[in-house]
């Protein structure tokens, strides 16, 4: 049977590469499409898990197709298939299928027929590859495709300003995940001196002996995996995000931020329970975790004046009661709860706009006016505090930007007065060359061997803080970012031995998307105005460049089908264990480099078109 889990990926991997041959006009061709290919789905794992059942239920996995080897280092792809897997493939199958039927009315005649279902169909396929991912590495390659197909979701309606905004912003929490999941891969390839697989991670011997000679590692692995969970299924203080993802159609909120995308970190907690629940503390941490959320995300859904906010924050608030019943090993009752919170939050999200437009009629008819019940003074203001405090969602949108975001921006605003004439540029290209060739021959001190990647990888960071910061030229944005690729490489090479190849592979997919990226802004410069201080809806005007633009952001930010995402990969294993600041800094470059891509993205080819009368709310709803 283990032949057949690839046919997990094929099935709707093969229904969208057909509907990419109808044209925008064919809806019918391309629902029907969809619908075969979902229905298709459906069947085969309906049939694929009852012959599971009847042959024993033992875990399934496919060792080893290995990508990419280099000395000890060894990418492969690795699938597994367990009770987790069935459940998960089972439920995302069948709401995807009647989400499909449903999206292929709602959406008649909407521009963007097309992209929504072949975005709908990448968001699913990634959701697969993360579900039957057999290690970290795998599972990564659906995690970075799921961000990515999350914010092309919310910004369906990609005229519109609040759609895009919202999209930027869920994008930008979803990249603070992928930072768990890179210390994770990282701090694994020392733990375990090999891509440990979730089948080994069964062993509790062998997770037993390591726990215990590496406690430290261990519990930075466990807080590491937490910290994604959290972000990825909106626990506290990550809730905020999960409203925000509504602004996308109704069909998208319902399936992927009401049933799938959100239940996406209890699936990488129940993968990864084997490992940290033999920790007190992570589980004791976790329990905190879910009870905090649960009790913020109620109050916080009661006086909500949106619907899709009251059902978020409601949806949010089961999933940290799941977060508690994981961490206290109750898995089978973990996963019924997620079924049953998946199916009641989509079904709520479908039926909610009917639902308002039969209560805005019914109110004409049977109006009765709320009749306050006489209070004590305390009790009047303990309740009008909670509901000012749930109102404003915790402040929790207001506590990320303070933490996360605005000491970013402080940091890059006084970088923003360098701005560089195109000579700069061909130096600051040019000199990581002779300092590549030159780590080859000199000999360092053991001091100087640590300071100097650190010194090297901080300026890649401050490089991408400069463009994280800059509202006038994105030209000159894009080629601070293609530039610290070469400063990361330039660290990793002071670092440690690093292979010709390795750099090859690793700088193939950064030339590459960083040319054809310039030259498509700068063709475009010449025929169109923009800066990056507003929205300018270029996509409206210029589908095709929009298209490939995005294309050369994936190749430059390591989207995983590309060499920039197996070379990103390969760097962290020449990082020590004991080396955490340039782990971080290197990894703050990454996730800082795909948000300053897609802010570019946005910016230039998303949003109001300047001089249409679209309209634009200013503020979140």
């Amino acid at each position: 049977m283990e032949n057949l889990i690839p046919l997990f990926l094929f099935i709707p991997f093969l229904g969208l590469i057909i509907s990419l041959f109808f044209p925008e006009t064919q809806e019918k061709a391309i629902s029907t499409t969809i619908h075969i290919a979902m229905g298709t789905y459906v069947l085969f794992t309906i049939a694929f898990v009852i012959a599971w059942l009847w042959k024993g239920a033992d875990n399934l996995n496919i060792k080893e197709i290995s990508v990419y080897r280099s000395g000890n280092y060894n990418f492969f792809i690795d699938f597994y298939f367990d009770k987790i897997s069935a459940i998960y493939l089972l439920f995302s199958g069948f709401l995807s299928y009647l989400i499909a039927i449903y999206s292929s009315v709602y959406l008649h005649k909407e521009p963007g027929y097309k992209r929504f279902f072949t975005t709908f169909l990448l968001f699913f396929i990634s959701v697969q590859i993360i579900v039957l991912a057999g290690n970290f590495e795998t599972l990564f390659i659906g995690w970075e495709i799921l961000g990515v197909s999350s914010f092309l979701l919310i910004a369906y309606y990609r005229h519109r300003y609040l759609p895009v905004r919202n999209g930027l912003k869920v994008f930008s929490i979803y990249r603070i995940a992928d930072v768990g999941i890179l210390i994770t891969m990282w701090l694994s390839h020392h733990l375990w001196h090999e891509n440990i697989t979730f089948e080994q991670l069964n062993n509790s011997q062998l997770v037993s002996e390591h726990l215990v000679s590496h406690p430290w590692i261990s519990i930075i692995i466990s807080l590491a995996i937490l910290l994604s969970a959290s972000v990825k299924s909106a626990q506290f203080p990550f809730s905020s995000w999960l409203p925000r993802a509504m602004e996308g159609p109704t069909p998208s909120s319902a399936i992927f931020y009401g049933s799938i995308a959100a239940h996406i970190g209890v699936f990488l907690l129940l993968r990864t329970a084997a490992f940290w629940q033999q920790l007190v503390v992570i589980k004791l941490i976790v329990i905190a975790l879910g009870i905090i959320t649960a009790i913020v995300a109620t109050i916080s859904s009661r006086v909500q004046y949106s619907a899709k906010a009251q059902i978020a924050y409601s949806s949010v608030a089961q999933i940290g009661i799941i977060f508690v019943e994981v961490a206290l090993g109750l898995e089978n009752i973990a996963l019924i709860h997620l079924v049953s919170n998946a199916f009641l939050r989509s079904y709520q999200l479908l039926i909610s706009p009917s639902m308002v437009a039969y209560y805005i009629r019914e109110q004409f008819y049977q109006f009765i006016p709320y009749k306050e019940k006489p209070k004590s003074g305390w009790l009047k203001k303990y309740e009008a505090t909670l509901y000012l405090i749930g109102l404003n969602e915790w402040k929790l949108d207001q506590l990320l930007y303070k933490v996360f975001w605005n000491p970013v921006k402080r940091i890059g605003n006084p970088l923003t007065r360098f701005e560089p004439k195109p000579a700069v540029h061909v130096v600051l290209a040019m000199l990581p060359i002779p300092l590549f060739f030159l780590s080859f021959f000199i000999h360092l001190s053991e001091t100087l061997h640590r300071l100097i990647p650190v010194v090297i990888a901080g300026v890649a960071l401050f490089l991408v803080i400069r463009t994280f910061s800059e509202r006038k030229n994105p030209l000159l944005a894009w080629v601070m970012l293609s530039f610290s690729h070469l400063w990361v490489l330039l660290a990793i090479t002071f670092n440690d031995r690093f292979y010709i190849w390795d750099a090859t592979l690793y700088l193939s997919g950064v030339i590459v998307s960083g040319i054809a990226g310039y030259i498509i802004l700068y063709t475009l410069s010449k025929k169109e105005t923009f800066d990056l201080n507003n929205f300018y809806g270029l996509a409206l005007r210029q589908k095709n460049t929009a298209f490939w633009y995005l294309i050369c952001s994936l190749g430059l930010m390591g989207f995983p089908v590309t060499t920039t995402f197996l070379g990103e990969d390969l760097l962290f294993t020449h990082i020590e264990e004991n080396q955490f600041l340039l782990a971080a800094l290197i990894s703050f470059t990454f996730i800082l480099t795909g948000i300053s891509l897609m802010r570019i993205y946005a910016r230039v080819f998303l949003g109001p078109t300047k001089g249409t009368e679209t309209p634009m709310a200013r503020r979140s709803s």
